[in-house]
C-alpha cells in the first residue's frame, strides 16, 4: 500500500511539473508577477519585450498647438460646478477661439428618429394598428 502511494504522489509530481515548465515557457507566468510585486517594476525580461514592442510601433508627431490654451482654473471648475455652465470668461475664450480658427464646422445634421420605434411596435402589437402619433408622423412625412 505505502508503494501504491508513493508512486501515484511520484507520478502527480511529475506531471505538475512538466505543466508547470510548459505553461511558464509559452506565457509571462508568475514569475514576473513575483518580481514585479518584490522590487515595484517589470522584470527584465519583461521590459526588453516592452522596449521592442515599442520600436515596432509607428507613431505620428504630434504638432503643438499655435497658442496654448490656459488652463482652466479652479474658480472656472467652482462656476461650472456650481452653475452648470461656463463662466463667463471661459465662454469669451470659446468665442474668441471659434472666431481664430482657420477652418470652417460643418453645422450637426438634423436627429434622425430611429425607425425601431419600441412604443408604436408595442402599440400595433396591442391594438393591432398604428398609434395615432405614427399615423400623424407619416403624414407630415409625406408632404
Amino acid at each position: 500500500m505505502k508503494k501504491l502511494v508513493k508512486s501515484i504522489l511520484f507520478t502527480s509530481a511529475l506531471a505538475m511539473g512538466a505543466n508547470g515548465l510548459m505553461v511558464a515557457s509559452t506565457s509571462n507566468g508568475w514569475s514576473d508577477e513575483w518580481y514585479r510585486a518584490k522590487f515595484g517594476s517589470n522584470s527584465p525580461k519583461e521590459e526588453a519585450r516592452q522596449k521592442a514592442e515599442r520600436a515596432s510601433e509607428a507613431f505620428r508627431e504630434e504638432r503643438p498647438s499655435q497658442v496654448a490654451k490656459p488652463a482652466s482654473t479652479w474658480s472656472d471648475q467652482w462656476y461650472r460646478a456650481k452653475y452648470g455652465s461656463n463662466s463667463p470668461r471661459e465662454e469669451a475664450r470659446q468665442r474668441a477661439e471659434r472666431a481664430n480658427t482657420a477652418f470652417r464646422e460643418e453645422p450637426a445634421p438634423a436627429r434622425v428618429r430611429p425607425a425601431n420605434d419600441w412604443q408604436e411596435q408595442w402599440y400595433k402589437a396591442k391594438y393591432g394598428r398604428s398609434s395615432p402619433l405614427a399615423e400623424a408622423r407619416q403624414k407630415l412625412n409625406v408632404k
